[in-house]
């Protein structure tokens, strides 16, 4: 496997690192404020918090640790 191709795998396995963690915190979170809401209000509503919190937060941090396990190996 060759480095690019290599690099394309890191960043989908730290897509899902990422993401997922998040997107649980955040619906459980936001469950109570957008319960009574139709559906497209609470997508936007989500997707304006879970996008930013993602990108800032998660996306960095699930980096560093896979970037952490990949230097004990």
């Amino acid at each position: 496997m060759n480095q690019n191709s290599k690099d394309r795998l890191i960043r989908i396995l730290i897509g899902y690192v990422g993401l997922y963690p998040t997107l649980l915190i955040v619906l459980t979170l936001l469950k109570p404020v957008t319960q009574g809401l139709s559906l497209p209000v609470v997508v936007l509503i989500e997707t304006i918090i879970l996008v930013p919190l993602t990108q800032l937060v998660s996306f960095p941090l699930a980096g560093w640790v896979i970037e952490r396990l990949s230097r004990k190996e």
